[in-house]
């Protein structure tokens, strides 16, 4: 799914999302078209809204659940490392120590391991054939973190400042896990967050809800939440981004 906040920086900062679903699909069967493969993977529009904890101030949603039980997420598998390519094209000057920062706090925050495997000249690509095959079956390949325009990348027009998902595959029909994924923030506005002063917690704050979405949290409608849809200013992960980023991490292993 990807994921869109606010570049509004009058008043209270704003965070505005703009949701597409990012699909992963069973490739052997690669005519389906895409509202079928968003049903398939469990993102249909009747999915997308938020799964709450009864507790409002502890709330967060996942971006898929595993058929027949929203309580079980859709995660990566956590025995294996995820490895994390940047393409630094348009990235800020301190974008490797942005990306490296925000992969520890999740590694905090999950238990998950990320290796960053170094830069990559991949560009993104954000539509329903972003799927990383070999001899028609999906493959786990880095998450690729970029910085674009919206010339370059049309999901970040208006005041969109990132957008991030995972894709998902099923072995057999049963249990689904992501194997890949993507974060592009927008340049220019990155440009714009590095000229200022206070700008640095922003940007960092944006790869972190990314960085979330990757994992497979979605929005949810707190105001203390980092994933909040329409966030009014939080820099870092809530009690609720935690709990939920703590269930992603504890999925069995594939």
């Amino acid at each position: 799914m990807h994921s869109g906040r606010s570049r509004d920086r009058t008043g209270i900062v704003s965070l505005v999302v703009a949701i597409i679903a990012l699909i992963g699909a069973v490739v052997a069967v690669p005519s389906l078209t895409p509202t079928p493969l968003r049903d398939l993977v469990g993102l249909g529009p009747h999915r997308l809204a938020p799964t709450l904890n009864p507790h409002p101030d502890t709330s967060y949603a996942f971006m898929a659940h595993q058929a027949g039980d929203p309580s079980a997420p859709v995660g990566y598998d956590p025995c294996t490392t995820i490895d994390v390519q940047v393409n630094l094209a348009g990235a800020p000057p301190d974008g490797p120590s942005l990306v490296r920062r925000a992969i520890a706090r999740v590694e905090g925050a999950t238990g998950l391991r990320f290796h960053l495997a170094g830069t990559t000249d991949r560009r993104p690509q954000w539509t329903n054939e972003f799927l990383p095959t070999v001899l028609g079956r999906v493959q786990a390949s880095p998450v690729l973190v970029s910085w674009a325009t919206a010339g370059q990348v049309h999901q970040l027009a208006g005041n969109v400042a990132g957008i991030g998902g995972s894709v998902s595959v099923s072995e057999g029909g049963g249990t689904r896990w992501y194997v890949t994924g993507g974060i592009t923030l927008d340049a220019d506005y990155y440009a714009e967050l590095d000229k200022s002063t206070d700008g640095r917690p922003e940007e960092l704050a944006i790869l972190l809800h990314e960085f979330g979405h990757v994992v497979g949290l979605a929005h949810v409608h707190d105001d203390g939440e980092l994933m909040n849809a329409d966030n009014v200013g939080r820099l870092d992960y809530g009690p609720g981004d935690l709990s939920g980023l703590a269930k992603i991490g504890a999925i069995a292993c594939r």
